[in-house]
């Protein structure tokens, strides 16, 4: 399991090894950033949290449902993170990029049996 976005500042409980901050991770806007958070967003959601997070970056936004948990069958990730890449320019794993870009902007085709699997992950990063 990879994970991206998984940030101390969220707030959840555990994190993957080692703990990264958001702050570390803005750079300069992608030129596909739509495609890519597109890709981002139309993840299959494993954990689904109605829940309002407060941007840890603009403290007067709201992100509805920012800690849910998506996946493309390979990669974890929190459902904010696609918010954070398009107004923050928050950068991602620069292998998570390559198979977004590998792939077409499409989530492909995951088997019920993997992503039973990785709602196990997914469980222990949400909770």
């Amino acid at each position: 399991m990879r994970t991206a976005g998984m940030f101390v500042e969220l707030g959840q409980t555990r994190h993957p090894e080692p703990p990264q901050r958001i702050a570390d991770h803005i750079g300069a806007p992608l030129e596909d950033a739509d495609l890519v958070t597109q890709y981002l967003d139309n993840g299959y959601l494993l954990i689904d949290m109605m829940d309002i997070e407060r941007d840890v970056l603009d403290p007067a936004q709201e992100i509805l449902s920012g800690s849910s948990i998506l996946t493309d069958g390979e990669w974890l990730w929190r459902q904010d993170l696609s918010y954070y890449v398009r107004r923050h320019h928050v950068t991602l794993p620069p292998e998570l990029l390559a198979t977004i870009r590998e792939r077409q902007y499409t989530i492909p085709s995951v088997d019920e049996e993997r992503l039973i699997a990785l709602t196990a992950d997914a469980d222990h990063l949400a909770f």
